[in-house]
């Protein structure tokens, strides 16, 4: 765009303001000059990349490059304030005077502090600064994001923020996960938190499972790592009032990176590596899973029935490592006026197995223009298209580890062995079957921010999140399980429409006082669409289609809209820039609401106080002290249809339609609400080394949805939701951040996260509710949500005969303490090394895996023990002197005494989640470059736990996203990778 096309632009923007009653702002066009310089850490000298710099009243900036340089053009004449701001430093304002027609150089260098109270983030009401805050928000930095060397934004959050528990529902490339914020508060409507990428909303949930691979993809996890800027973390309704219903399982809001008033600077990285499953010989495969001693004709179960896999592959291992690529390019610049930033990125991950990976790519483009001081257009937009290839998976007669593991008892027994003594199994079949995801997902926003002045702040946002998936499952003609062959088919597509606006006027009054009024409301807009379709019965060999099957069934198909509106208020009055009290209140409408319900307020209040700028505080011991405490309420509502009175249709007598009572309806259902008390405080000492950041709080939901059964003789079967259910939730969040060593040539930094989370279920309405009977899941009163519940060994280290409890408290789903450790070192000026590491404790996890193998004799650890059973058995009772109690009945072959209760395993563990050792490349070393660095990294490098299935976190996601149950899903990989960034 030239200069005479940009005036034009100005003036036409210009005339539509004052055609709508906003007064013109015209930026001063002659008599400015430029202000240049270099931002630096103030310790090492080092230049720090992405610090902020702006003029503090035209809101003009730029934002530091590699080697910390910025230039801000076009500032007018005279004595302007320079603010300048990075995460984990010290903000500073400094007073410049700037001369017509010259450039005045500025350098900064910025001391580094565990607690930043000038730094902004981001609200429903618009940027705040921290201190204004009264409740916890934590916030992950580019830097934080670069030392993860994860391939997703849930790798990141993963260990690394107090208050967030993140579980890998299995490891094969492209799975999603489970993020949980404060932990679960909801039996029936999800607990995920709400996504907003750059202020656009996006789908928070999973896309729908696979038949074969019992995963799905999370859409979260389409924002690359490297677009990356920073992720702030709201948690709990107190804190997330504004955000309306649906905010009570809290907020995570991604920042991706944005141009600059600089010429173009390119940066691009390549990772190579490999996903490993860590099994080097059978000594370390102790559950016998047979992936690496697949050859036979040894391999032998507990009884000493000897089986043999002739299509396993010639090394004797079904394992491989999985190759892994990454790459990415960017370019970021601009001007006063307008700038950008683009990206492009690919990646292909394979699995541990052959036929598993996953492939995905996209771009982005974030663009800014500025026509006129004080307004501000931003558009944002992504593209991913994704493509999983999934290996067969969890509870599936096809699923590859339930086959293998299963030795002579699998469901591919078949020919081709020489020895006829053994049972012979084909199990590579099963890698003939594909299950595929392939998903498209498209973001776009568009962002109008109206500043007139220091007082009136307005933004618009209106968003535009895509996506849609092709789930197929394929058993080809000739299959072994299904000679004639089958296809499941599934469409999906979630668009979620939103428009988000807010205002806020500050007016000082009184010399110490200031009043900061705001405004506004939302729309969101949610519509899911899906079709599932299984065919059968191919006439014969070849690519099938869904007309080529003799036999189809169309076995679901969805079509939901849900609609919410709100409107907020919000008054925050300060005194002398160190006490704030916030009053707000949120009302919301929703069509999923019942018809007599209405509208539904939500409240909040918060007070931050900054007790260390009072004159009386001992600012030598402890610098900065800002005490916090808040209360508010937010919500869940209920699905689209669940407060009206449906009917299933059905094919009567001669295939004519007909229909049948399904729900009862609730014309008076509405959200459930929670209400959350929550307290801290922020501390740091030493200069800026020691920072402490603790928050207590304590929810209780209320009205909670509960599924109600009520008597048959209404004509209506199924279950019907109703406010009657209470959940209890608290905790706390700790963390500690030490420089224990600060200077130019060796700079040690660490932290610690420390959570707890206890959740209990209140009054449920008389219910017991049971997720699922199969998992052992229930919802208990006076119990963690949600639970084991079944049979108990009460003495399960005596050696004698078990004492059974039938229906016993087995423990808690969810951990609920979580301890994450880590450390950062910076030596010789190049290098840097990041460890980062996570305890859960107080979990629970149904190994399903080891109950059916224990029961067909191919579980390791019960070998022995079988073999003395069956001597027992034979009238040597002597044999069993030295078995357990929990033995007998886990490693039981008697049908009427095994069962799933007494796998229920303490899931506790420590892993190192992420190790990585960076070298700065001298700058010399490469021509032309600004910047270079080289990465080593290795993520899930090992794992300490006594839980005896293959992962204390996964989960058949297919079977139930609330409960949890380990049956035969491949475990977390370890993944090595060597990256090269580059910024020329």
């Amino acid at each position: 765009m030239n200069r005479a096309e940009i005036r034009m632009m100005r003036r036409l923007v210009a005339i539509a303001l004052v055609a709508f009653g906003v007064p013109r702002v015209v930026a001063a066009q002659q008599g400015t000059g430029t202000i240049s310089g270099v931002i630096t850490d103030a310790a090492s000298a080092e230049p720090l990349a992405g610090a902020q710099v702006f003029i503090a009243s035209t809101r003009q900036g730029a934002m530091a490059d590699a080697q910390g340089a910025y230039t801000i053009a076009d500032v007018p004449a005279g004595t302007v304030t320079v603010r300048v701001r990075m995460l984990g430093y010290e903000a500073i304002e400094r007073p410049i005077t700037v001369t017509a027609g010259q450039e005045t150089r500025l350098d900064v260098g910025l001391h580094r502090t565990a607690v930043t109270l000038e730094a902004m983030v981001v609200t429903a009401t618009g940027a705040e600064r921290t201190k204004e805050i009264g409740n916890s928000i934590s916030t992950l930095n580019a830097n934080e994001i670069a030392s993860a060397s994860a391939s997703d934004p849930q790798q990141i959050l993963a260990g690394r923020t107090p208050g967030v528990t993140v579980l890998a529902n299995s490891g094969q490339p492209g799975a999603g996960g489970t993020i949980r914020l404060r932990g679960n508060n909801s039996v029936s409507q999800g607990n995920d938190p709400i996504i907003y990428i750059d202020g656009v909303r996006i789908f928070n949930g999973h896309t729908p499972t696979t038949v074969g691979g019992r995963q799905a993809t999370m859409p979260l996890n389409d924002i690359d790592p490297a677009d990356i800027d920073h992720i702030e973390v709201v948690k709990g309704p107190a804190a997330t009032t504004l955000y309306g219903t649906e905010a009570s399982g809290g907020v995570i809001q991604i920042f991706t990176k944005h141009g600059s008033d600089n010429r173009p600077i390119w940066s691009g990285s390549i990772g190579e590596g490999i996903n490993n499953m860590g099994h080097v010989g059978p000594s370390d495969d102790p559950t016998g899973l047979f992936l690496n001693e697949c050859r036979g004709p040894d391999l032998i179960s507990s009884d000493s029935t000897r089986f043999e896999d002739p299509t396993c592959p010639a090394s004797g291992s079904w394992l491989q490592n999985g190759a892994v690529q990454r790459y990415s390019l960017s370019v970021r610049g601009g001007n006063t006026t307008t700038n950008y930033y683009f990206s492009g990125n690919y990646a292909d991950e394979a699995g541990v197995i052959r036929t598993g990976g996953n492939k995905d790519g996209g771009f982005r483009g974030n663009f800014s223009f500025r026509p006129m001081s004080g307004l501000d257009f931003a558009l944002s937009s992504s593209y991913t298209k994704r493509k999983v290839n999934w290996v067969q998976d969890g509870n599936n007669g096809n699923g590859f580890l339930l086959n293998v593991s299963r030795g002579p008892y699998g469901n591919f027994q078949g020919s081709g062995c020489a020895d006829s003594t053994v049972i012979c199994v084909n199990n590579a079949a099963i890698l003939t079957a594909p299950s595929v995801t392939n998903s498209d997902h498209y973001i776009t926003g568009l962002t109008v921010t109206y500043n007139p002045g220091e007082k009136l702040n307005n933004r618009l946002s209106v968003g535009y999140d895509y996506n849609n998936a092709l789930l197929t499952t394929l058993e080809p003609f000739g299959f072994p399980r299904a000679d004639l062959g089958q296809l499941y088919w599934e469409t999906w597509n979630r668009t979620l429409i939103t428009m988000d606006y807010a205002g806020t006027f500050k007016q000082p009054f009184g010399g110490s006082f200031v009043s900061t009024s705001s405004w506004g409301g939302q729309i969101f807009d949610s519509r899911n669409t899906a079709s599932s379709i299984s065919a059968s019965n191919f006439s014969g060999p070849g690519e099938p289609t869904l007309t080529s099957a003799a036999l189809r069934d169309v076995t679901s198909d969805v079509k939901e809209r849900v609609v919410n509106a709100g409107f907020f208020l919000q008054q925050e009055l300060a005194w002398r820039d160190r006490l704030f009290v916030t009053a707000g209140l949120r009302v919301d409408g929703n069509s999923a609401f019942g018809k007599s319900f209405g509208l539904q307020p939500y409240p909040k209040l918060s007070a931050s106080y900054v007790i260390s700028d009072e004159s009386f505080w001992p600012s030598s011991i402890i610098e900065t002290m800002k005490l916090r405490g808040a209360v508010g309420e937010s919500g869940k509502a209920p699905g689209a249809f669940d407060a009206v009175r449906t009917w299933d249709p059905i094919a009567a007598e001669d295939g004519q339609p007909a229909f049948t009572p399904s729900q009862l309806g609730n014309p008076n259902l509405g959200p459930e609400r929670t209400r959350e008390y929550e307290g801290g405080f922020d501390a740091s000492a030493l200069s800026g080394r020691l920072g402490v950041n603790f928050t207590y709080y304590k929810q209780h939901t209320f009205d909670a949805l509960i599924p109600m059964v009520f008597p048959q003789s209404q004509g209506f079967l199924s279950s019907q939701l109703e406010n009657v259910g209470q959940i209890f939730n608290n905790g706390i969040e700790l963390s500690v951040d030490a420089e224990l060593v600060r200077n130019p040539d060796f700079d040690w930094h660490a932290r610690l996260n420390y959570t707890t989370i206890n959740s209990k279920a209140g009054d449920l309405g008389g219910q017991d509710i049971v997720i699922s009977s199969v998992m052992r899941t229930h919802v208990t009163e006076g119990y963690p949500v949600p639970s084991y519940f079944g049979m108990k060994v009460l003495n399960p280290n005596a050696f004698a005969d078990p004492v059974i409890d039938s229906s016993a408290f087995l423990g808690s789903e969810y951990p609920n303490k979580i301890i994450s450790p880590s450390t950062s070192i910076t030596f010789l000026k190049h290098f840097t090394l990041d460890v980062l590491g996570e305890f859960q404790r107080g979990g629970y996890l149904l190994n399903a895996l080891g109950f059916q193998n224990a029961y067909k004799g191919v579980w390791r650890p019960c070998y022995d023990v079988q073999a003395k059973m069956r001597a027992a058995q034979a009238g040597d009772a002597s044999a069993l002197n030295d078995v357990t109690a929990l033995q007998r009945m886990r490693c039981t072959q008697v049908s009427k005494d095994h069962n799933y209760d007494y796998w229920v395993e303490s899931s506790d563990f420590f892993r190192l989640r992420n190790i990585s050792l960076t070298y700065d490349l001298p700058s010399h070393l490469i021509g032309g470059v600004r910047n270079a660095s080289l990465t080593f990294a290795a993520q899930n490098l090992f794992t300490v736990t006594d839980y005896t299935g293959t992962d204390p976190e996964v989960n058949d996601y297919r079977d139930n996203s609330f409960g949890r149950r380990d049956y035969y899903n491949f475990p977390s990989y370890r993944t090595f990778l060597a990256s090269l960034r580059v910024t020329f």
